[in-house]
């Protein structure tokens, strides 16, 4: 039979520890103090806004040449079980920016042209006409059966036996944690009180235009903008929104802020980030040699 009482004491004690380290853990796990600013830039255009994560996440040509070695090695697996898989679209001949839209419409042509739409998404990039069979898919995936024809499908599909021949060699780390931090360091940058006053003096640039958003992300997710093509209202009001983050600088603000915050974690995860930039190198290099080779 349980001893209630020496249970009961068991969890007293319990309690005196818990209580003990919370008032000393309750010192010491004080939020972080807001991160010191280096100079603020003048952010006009996607192509200003350079984050330091940037360098510990694939690049779009990295990814391009990934994307490339990933089809052609899977395509050579598909083979092996009389499959076919579509080859890959023809790469952009234009390189985008990847955060040119991190802090919503900021270049005045392209908000008079797009309002707050994407204009790739609005210039319908090409589709392969290649049918795609439900076997061949479970083939590249890996999500169906775990042969076909009488031969053993690679664990993830041919896309994941093409994955591991594209990583060997890489670092024991997980890549995934470049665009984490990214994200982290975003939603840190909205709630930080210098982001917010930039958003104020935004906002309130906004209302002498006859706009009323309280930040920047109001306005770009206006429901009104859910339509297949963008409206002359859209348009003005993107066109306003631009209008007032060149006036108080908006993205300049964030752009010092997100970086700060990035610096720090950087600094504190610094073995692990060598890593990860180690692993895209090794990756990216094994890629291009897969494509030099054909």
């Amino acid at each position: 039979m349980i001893n209630a009482k020496r249970v009961l004491a068991g969890f007293g004690l319990a309690l005196v520890i818990a209580g003990t380290g919370a008032c000393t853990a309750g010192r010491a796990a004080a939020p972080p103090a807001e991160p010191e600013l280096g100079p603020i830039p003048v952010v006009r255009s996607g192509a200003d806004i350079r984050l330091p994560l940037d360098a510990y996440v694939l690049t779009m040509k990295q990814a391009r040449t990934y994307t490339a070695a990933v089809n052609i090695l899977g395509r050579d697996c598909m083979k092996q079980f009389g499959l076919t898989w579509p080859a890959s679209a023809p790469a952009p001949s234009t390189e985008i920016s990847p955060n040119a839209r991190r802090y919503s419409v900021i270049d005045p042509v392209e908000a008079k042209t797009f309002g707050y739409h994407n204009p790739a998404a609005l210039s319908g990039a090409a589709e392969s006409t290649e049918k795609v069979t439900a076997e061949a898919m479970n083939v590249w995936s890996g999500g169906g059966e775990q042969t076909f024809d009488g031969k053993p499908v690679p664990p993830g599909g041919c896309s994941g036996e093409a994955a591991r021949q594209l990583n060997k060699g890489v670092p024991d780390v997980d890549p995934g944690i470049g665009p984490k931090l990214q994200f982290a360091s975003f939603n840190r940058l909205k709630t930080d009180s210098r982001v917010k006053r930039a958003y104020a003096e935004w906002s309130s640039c906004m209302r002498t235009k006859g706009f009323d958003y309280p930040d920047p992300y109001t306005a770009v997710n206006d429901r009104r903008w859910a339509t297949a093509k963008p409206t002359p209202t859209e348009i003005d009001t993107a066109g306003a929104d631009v209008a007032c983050k060149t006036q108080t600088n908006t993205a300049g603000v964030m752009l010092a802020v997100e970086t700060a915050y990035q610096k720090r974690d950087i600094e504190a995860r610094s073995p692990e980030m060598a890593s990860i930039k180690s692993y895209l190198d090794i990756q990216t290099a094994n890629g291009a040699q897969i494509l030099a080779a054909r």
